[in-house]
């Protein structure tokens, strides 16, 4: 059995870039402080972890053609990266090159949906670890091959969630997630969900229902059936109004598990690994990030 963390890098890069100053600098006085967060978290997962191996994975495209196609207003809102961020990118890329760690992205999707397809690929009895702040990949949590580590402080505190776990904090199972989603919506991905349904009602009419059609059909009856939809006339009405709306996230919100994912990994290279440190001023991170991959029967 090989034991995988799965790491949404774009989600951790992003909140490392807003959790370390922008005063950290290197020797041109570019931004190095996502990189210097990023390091060292990973560094912390593989000494608390232990894993046999960290996949580094991109979002190739954060706003995918064909989601925005499904629903124009998929991300719409929100800002481009920081300046001082997509430069680090590129200097991560190598600086793991170097280290000869695999890194993965799916050409045209998010990192999610390389995940996902990763997650769908591996041999039986294999376990992954999502580490992420996404709860979009909660769906992809399937007992015991897969859970969800979600960032809470950075990664010194995760919340663990199996499939008790997404039940014990949402309420519903995670093969259900992607309903509970849709009808509660996520402004942080510009979707406004359906009028009037906030997270217990979600939670609710996904337990009630099992699955979408169903509720959508008794949105849509005439016919009294005592169902939670006809205890509440105007939450029947307002999921019958989003009938559209709730087609679309069937294309919007379900992360995709069929894709080409593009995986590589260099051979390590301890010399360009301390060229890198000195030209990007990373020394500290890449020491501790060095000494965490020695101590670990794996994962380098």
């Amino acid at each position: 059995m090989t034991h995988r963390l799965m790491l949404d890098t774009s989600s951790l890069m992003f909140r490392s870039f807003f959790s370390h100053p922008s005063s950290i600098t290197d020797g041109r006085g570019q931004p190095v402080n996502a990189l210097h967060g990023y390091l060292d978290m990973t560094g912390h997962l593989v000494q608390s972890r232990r894993p046999d191996e960290i996949v580094h994975v991109y979002d190739d495209d954060w706003r995918p053609a064909p989601r925005v196609a499904a629903y124009a207003g998929y991300k719409a809102s929100r800002a481009p990266d920081p300046a001082g961020l997509p430069e680090q990118f590129v200097i991560l890329r190598e600086v793991l090159d170097a280290f000869g760690l695999p890194q993965a992205e799916a050409p045209g999707w998010e990192a999610e949906d390389a995940i996902g397809t990763l997650c769908a690929r591996g041999a039986t009895g294999d376990r992954a670890d999502i580490v992420t702040g996404d709860r979009d990949l909660i769906q992809l949590v399937r007992d015991p091959n897969v859970r969800v580590l979600f960032t809470v402080k950075g990664v010194s505190e995760l919340r663990v969630l199996d499939e008790a776990g997404v039940v014990a904090k949402y309420g519903v199972p995670p093969a259900r997630y992607v309903d509970f989603a849709i009808l509660r919506g996520d402004p942080s991905d510009g979707l406004p969900g359906v009028r009037g349904v906030g997270e217990k009602t979600a939670r609710a009419l996904v337990m009630a229902y099992p699955d979408l059609d169903a509720l959508l059909r008794d949105a849509s009856s005439e016919r009294r059936t005592g169902a939670p939809l006809q205890r509440s006339p105007s939450i029947r009405a307002a999921v019958r109004d989003a009938a559209g709306y709730i087609a679309a996230m069937r294309r919007v919100v379900p992360i995709r598990t069929d894709l080409e994912v593009r995986a590589w990994r260099a051979e390590r290279d301890d010399a360009r690994i301390d060229r890198l440190a000195e030209r990007y001023k990373l020394g500290g991170p890449v020491r501790r990030f060095r000494e965490a991959l020695a101590t670990s029967s794996g994962s380098g």
